[in-house]
């Protein structure tokens, strides 16, 4: 049956990536060069975006799709998220991560999707279409391995594999949580980090010499070490998690010392570093509605860090936070919503949430932006995307027309009528 359901959606795919679509009509926020267009057309050709303007010709084949009145954008991505891998909306931030005392830079959460999860339906409702899926930090009792793994991104269409690309990062927690499994507080952390990245470049070196015996006497192992190599080369970022204002200066540090890629992730005390992070040109991924100090390090956390990160030029994206658990899937455009109020621009807000994280992650070649020749990944909107009251009327994945019903909303619809029937 799997291998059946396998060969039809191939088989679905191929013909609707051979569709040509006009949506013609639209107000286009493209997120790229061309800006907003009014009364726009898209034109959709193989699952690929072939043209975007005003005066776009519509060939006789196409389908069309009048959009008048209505308001298109790229689609949305949830960034840093277990989407698709804690498998139960509102069951918590699970996720998965590496509980191997061996395994640790080397885990990839990418083998971990569901393609059938629940949350993807309901995430394509909101007009999320891509993911950037991050392990957790690395816990239990016997792991002492720093490094939380590979992230990996994903679209969300309807199709067997959702990978578009594996190790587009790998996560590092500077936290309290990565201080307790390098052995307690800063100072052990950054003596493991140090002594990682030192046995990574002489294992790169030397792989065919390299000492097995004494792997167990490194803070990695074969595995981690070879996983390893493209961030000390600098090919590869850190994803670091990271709050306190010190921890993220002492992680900036690191990163020029080291001469490795970073990406900010959390972030809550950034806005204190602002101008020392732009200067580093290290872009951030934050939960814009953090404003309370749910533990010690963040203590100094304001609706205000992404305006202030934003205006001292810092490249940010949003992510939702631990703490609203239910509202994982639904959070990026609501989050990127609200910070209008605290000086940021609906057009920023809304880069925030498309063209943003695919730079970040390194896929806005593809995705991002409604421009021509990249992948047809677009929603179509009742009204202004970031306001509450507005839904999506169609979503699109790589020319693909998604369905927009999920299994919480049709067990919902089930049921409905007998609760309110007295």
């Amino acid at each position: 049956m799997m291998l059946l359901r396998a060969l039809l959606l191939s088989v679905l795919a191929a013909t609707a990536h051979a569709e040509t679509i006009a949506i013609t009509n639209a107000r286009i926020l493209t997120m790229g060069a061309a800006g907003d267009i009014d009364n726009g057309t898209v034109l959709v050709r193989d699952g690929t975006i072939a043209a975007v303007g005003k005066s776009v010709a519509v060939p006789s084949d196409a389908r069309v799709i009048d959009a008048k009145g209505q308001i298109l954008t790229p689609g949305m991505v949830a960034t840093v998220t277990p989407l698709a891998i804690n498998d139960t909306i509102g069951s918590g931030y699970a996720g998965r991560a590496s509980t191997n005392p061996t395994l640790s830079a080397a885990f990839d959460v990418s083998y971990d999707v569901v393609p059938t999860s629940p949350q993807i339906g309901e995430a394509r409702i909101e007009g999320i279409t891509r993911a950037v899926v991050a392990p957790n930090a690395p816990g239990g009792p016997n792991v002492t391995r720093i490094f939380g793994g590979q992230v990996g991104i994903i679209h969300l269409g309807d199709a067997a594999d959702l990978t578009v690309k594996r190790h587009a990062a790998m996560f590092l927690d500077t936290g309290e949580q990565g201080e307790a499994v390098a052995g307690g507080g800063q100072g052990a952390l950054q003596v493991r980090l140090r002594q990682a990245f030192a046995d990574a470049r002489a294992f790169a070196k030397n792989r065919g010499s390299f000492d097995v015996a004494r792997l167990e006497e490194q803070s990695l192992s074969r595995a981690d070490l070879e996983a390893l190599i493209p961030v000390v080369e600098g090919r590869q970022p850190l994803l670091v998690e990271v709050d306190r204002a010190p921890d993220i200066h002492n992680i900036l540090t690191l990163a020029r010392e080291q001469k490795i890629k970073i990406i900010l992730s959390g972030a809550a005390e950034a806005w204190m570093l602002a101008d020392e992070i732009a200067a580093a040109q290290v872009p951030v991924v934050l939960d814009a509605e953090e404003n309370q100090a749910f533990t010690f390090e963040s203590l100094n956390a304001t609706y205000e860090n992404a305006r202030i990160l934003h205006d001292a030029g810092v490249l940010i994206a949003f992510k939702p936070s631990v703490a609203r658990i239910v509202f994982l899937i639904r959070t990026p455009r609501f989050i990127a919503g609200r910070t209008a109020r605290f000086g940021i621009s609906p057009h920023d807000a809304l880069a925030a949430i498309t063209i943003n994280p695919a730079r970040i992650f390194g896929f806005a070649d593809r995705f991002g932006s409604v421009e021509k020749g990249k992948d047809a990944d677009l929603v179509l909107w009742s009204g202004d995307p970031l306001e509450t009251t507005t839904v999506a009327r169609m979503v699109m994945i790589r020319g693909v027309e998604q369905s927009l019903a999920a299994r919480n909303r049709q067990l919902r619809d089930r049921y409905l009528k007998s609760v309110l029937t007295p």
